[in-house]
């Protein structure tokens, strides 16, 4: 922490109304939310381009869009699914009790409508997917779940965040999928993260936003208690001061590229490797929460890390392979057997590929599923295998081919019967795997998201160890905790970092 009389030889100073601090989705959110409401901004960013992990998402982005979603269909297996919540007791939910309630009786009017056709969805079931995919136990018995407040807030804005980055430009596809770990079809495709990066950055210059890059914030600057700006670090090591006239924005990001961090906090793996590849930027490294820490920001949910499952086995990348939606995906392992349901949750698909061999399967998939997608390169490099028969894919896998020919008939049986008696998957899309050439993608687990982080409210304001805001002081996106609790729904991210970043961004700026 750097105080009004401990900068000591005088430095370069710059000032704006909101100082942002990284320049990902949230960062960028956050500084375009500030400048639409009168703010002059400055964004600094410590690697030389913009875009953090957010660039190197697929761009899969949950929210409740009715428009949209009644052109998807519901299916025995989702309506199963949407009847098990009847059975739920809100005793058992706490501040989301009132929410399931709420839900229940969508539920019912839904069922009592004579119409069960079109998918049904709402924030409330949103809102309480969230909260029992993220309601997690670690290794010492400490159970965490979502702060309600904030997990409502992101699930009713997320739709109006969509519109907000369209009216910026963005080109989100009208078809409702369901991501990886979504577990409900409302993901919206918005083009991969680069667009999303594009179309905020495009929109922070028009308004006016100074962006710094290979420009790193090292310790926050706070007069009388209050956060006033930055000590930041330029690439060529010289040191300057970005003084915030009305607040300054937190949005580094979490710490997946940190392995010495994730060592240190990690509470929920038995064990998770220093040398674990990691889906993210390098650059994540928890920059933000050590200065937010230092000055007596809260932490929350430290000790939750979300690894994706399905990971290049060597470099942790997310775009080297091939594969539809959640409920096409077929996951094998090296005996040629399935192992898990691949419509759950992103902790569950993990868990089970770690106990398999070498931590190694397979995502199988067939024409139909790929579709005139151009994959040569990814063929050419050995990322994506291809076969005219499955036994001839087995044998090139160097899997069982007796067991895998065996286990894909056995699957499209269940996409037949639309039930899963080996893992009870609920969701199967009508898909099966029939249709060659055949392709398999190998994908190993790796460290994908840090769920813990600076403790937030509603206004994105950090909170103390006191339990009160800090003046100042916001902060956006995965350098924050509390929402996503002990793991993150697939396709939540997008909607965290672009709803709390306009909030976080707008709060600076009419410094609430």
């Amino acid at each position: 922490m750097v105080t009004a009389a401990g900068c000591g030889k005088r430095q370069p100073e710059k000032s704006a109304d909101v100082v942002v601090i990284g320049g990902g989705g949230a960062g960028l959110a956050a500084a375009v939310s500030a400048a639409e409401n009168g703010a002059s901004v400055i964004l600094i960013e410590k690697a030389s381009f913009l875009g953090g992990n957010t660039l190197l998402s697929g761009g899969a982005f949950n929210a409740v869009d009715p428009e949209r979603q009644k052109n998807v269909p519901m299916n025995d297996a989702l309506l199963k699914e949407l009847k098990s919540y009847l059975e739920m007791d809100e005793s058992e939910f706490g501040d989301f009790g009132p929410t399931l309630a709420t839900l229940k009786q969508q539920i019912r009017d839904y069922l009592n409508s004579g119409d069960t056709s079109v998918l049904f969805d709402s924030v409330e079931l949103h809102t309480i997917q969230t909260y029992l995919g993220g309601k997690r136990t670690d290794q010492n018995g400490y159970t965490i779940t979502g702060d309600f407040e904030l997990v409502r807030t992101m699930c009713s804005r997320a739709l109006d965040a969509i519109k907000w980055l369209e009216s910026h430009g963005l080109k989100v596809d009208d078809k409702i999928t369901t991501v990886l770990g979504a577990l409900w079809p409302r993901t919206h495709s918005t083009g991969g993260g680069k667009a999303i990066i594009d179309t905020l950055s495009s929109a922070a210059k028009k308004l006016g936003v100074e962006i710094m890059l290979e420009t790193k914030g090292t310790e926050l600057i706070v007069e009388n208690g209050r956060v006033v700006g930055v000590k930041a670090q330029k690439a060529d090591g010289s040191e300057l001061i970005l003084r915030a006239n009305k607040g300054v924005v937190l949005a580094t990001g979490g710490f997946g590229a940190n392995p010495q961090m994730r060592a240190e906090y990690n509470t929920y793996w038995p064990e998770l490797p220093l040398d674990m590849p990691t889906t993210n930027s390098p650059h994540a490294t928890g920059d933000g929460i050590v200065m937010a820490k230092a000055v007596g920001a809260d932490l929350v949910g430290m000790g939750f890390i979300q690894l994706m499952p399905s990971a290049h086995p060597k470099n942790g990348s997310l775009f080297s392979g091939v594969w539809g939606s959640a409920e096409t995906q077929v996951f094998v392992n090296k005996d040629g057997k399935r192992f898990v349901n691949e419509y759950a949750e992103r902790d569950v698909l993990a868990k089970a590929a770690l106990e398999q061999k070498d931590a190694l399967f397979f995502i199988i998939c067939d024409q139909k599923i790929v579709g005139d997608r151009d994959i040569s390169n990814m063929l050419e490099k050995g990322d994506v295998v291809k076969a005219d028969t499955l036994e001839e894919l087995a044998q090139k896998l160097g899997i069982n081919v007796e067991n895998f020919v065996a286990e894909i008939a056995k699957y499209n049986s269940y996409v037949d019967k639309q039930e899963d008696p080996d893992f009870h998957k609920p969701n199967f899309g009508n898909y099966k795997i029939d249709t060659p050439p055949f392709y398999a993608t190998p994908r190993s687990p790796a460290v994908h998201h840090t769920m813990g982080g600076v403790k937030i409210d509603t206004l994105a304001r950090v909170i103390n160890t006191e339990g009160k805001a800090i003046p100042g002081l916001y902060a956006a996106g995965e350098v924050t905790g509390g929402i996503h609790a002990g793991n993150r729904l697939g396709g939540n991210a997008l909607a965290d970092i672009i709803v709390f970043g306009r909030i976080a961004g707008e709060s600076a700026a009419k410094g609430r």
